[in-house]
């Protein structure tokens, strides 16, 4: 019984907050990824944030994207995107899409 505590304890303490669903992206962010990457379009951060909603909580809740460094996303969108049979250009849609938005939280 100590053990499935211990274990349940390290995994929740690993695990990122939850956050509700993040809402679409303002002309700013928007502007502000297209251009720091000149591919990205106001369409493509829309299918990364459909995405994100669609399948960031099929297994576990949104997570704060406010809490996870911007340089850790990368790692955690590839797996995640693995995990949710995303499609490379579907997981760099999500990416772009957090990243602008953790840019536009942090602007506020």
């Amino acid at each position: 019984m100590r053990t499935v505590f211990v274990v349940a304890f390290a995994v929740a303490g690993c695990y990122p907050q939850t956050a509700p669903a993040p809402g679409a992206l303002s002309a700013n962010a928007v502007t502000w990824a297209s251009t720091r990457w000149p591919s990205v379009t106001a369409t493509s951060l829309a299918t990364g944030h459909d995405l994100f909603v669609a399948k960031c909580n099929g297994c576990h809740g949104y997570p704060d994207l406010g809490t996870i460094a911007d340089d850790r996303w990368p790692d955690i969108v590839k797996t995640m995107g693995r995990k949710s049979h995303l499609a490379a250009d579907e997981s760099d849609a999500v990416l772009h899409f957090v990243l602008a938005a953790r840019s536009e939280q942090a602007s506020r």
